[in-house]
């Protein structure tokens, strides 16, 4: 038996499944940790959440799972989750301070002002989740969640979208400086369209609203272009075409699903749309080198 995926539609759901706040806003919340009631849960099972979240810990310790990485909390640590993470976490202790922010796309539609969420590396499958931060880059962080926090308190709602993207531009800044080697290639609005368009179809094939995984004909009649125009541009920005891209994208869904729950290699591939469980092994194994069996076995505790 696997074990269940919990999937939290919107903040509202989140929220009550973890004991925690009730939301003010049906799509931004943000609250201090010394706020939540004592019901709030300490220890988590798997769960994906149709929510951004950005977390600054000022006090208190906990483990998470986040994708694929595995991470220990504690004061300072800045961290963020998004639709496409699976998660779990088990505080290690209750006297937690600090914030926690939680938006989802609606919020930007709401406001009527730009939204290119998934473009933040921190929110993708790929980037790192955690910056621990001490000194003066805690203070300023501090500092600016503390404002947005405030906005929100008043229900300036438009300040904290543009609060919010600031915080999220500095970080985004920060993820450059400690963790990305080369330059950050450039973009282009086409890829931008491609990995919103990407992610959100993984995460309805997580929430079992896809009947199949995308080809790169499926994404080009999305974007309204020829699939060579996407594929090329998608080469010339990224060095990588859209077929690399979206095999990529499905062999790291596999390895979080493989890593982060109970389920088996069988199960795996069905959860992915896979009719063939040798053939999903082939394809794990041309993008790996190794079985998804082999790949478990070696980096699951």
């Amino acid at each position: 038996m696997r074990r269940e995926i919990v999937v939290f539609k919107d903040i509202a759901t989140l929220l009550r499944g973890l004991k925690t706040v009730t939301p003010k806003h049906p799509h931004f919340q943000i609250h201090r940790f010394e706020d939540a009631p004592e019901t709030q849960v300490n220890e988590t099972t798997i769960f994906r959440s149709n929510t951004y979240v950005v977390i600054l810990l000022l006090d208190g310790e906990a483990d998470y799972k986040i994708g694929l990485h595995d991470y220990h909390m504690g004061p300072g640590s800045l961290y963020f989750l998004g639709p496409q993470h699976l998660r779990y976490y088990k505080r290690n202790e209750n006297n937690w301070k600090g914030f926690v922010c939680i938006f989802t796309d609606e919020f930007t539609t709401n406001t009527k002002l730009p939204n290119h969420f998934n473009d933040y590396p921190f929110y993708s499958l790929k980037g790192n989740q955690k910056f621990q931060l001490e000194g003066k880059l805690l203070q300023k962080f501090t500092q600016l969640i503390t404002q947005l926090y405030h906005y929100f308190e008043v229900s300036a709602l438009e300040n904290c979208w543009h609060q919010l993207h600031i915080i999220l531009n500095e970080s985004r800044k920060l993820h450059r400086e400690l963790y990305e080697e080369s330059e950050v290639k450039p973009g282009t609005q086409l890829v931008i369209d491609f990995n919103s368009a990407l992610e959100k179809h993984f995460y309805d094939v997580a929430t079992n609203k896809a009947e199949y995984i995308f080809s790169v004909n499926d994404f080009a009649q999305i974007l309204h272009i020829h699939p060579n125009h996407l594929s090329n541009t998608l080469k010339k920005y990224t060095g990588e075409t859209a077929g690399q891209l979206i095999k990529k994208r499905t062999v790291l869904e596999a390895k979080s699903l493989l890593l982060s729950t109970e389920m088996s290699v069988s199960q795996v591939a069905y959860f992915l749309k896979f009719n063939d469980t040798s053939y999903f092994t082939k394809f794990f194994k041309g993008a790996e080198g190794s079985t998804p069996k082999e790949f478990q076995r070696s980096n699951k505790r």
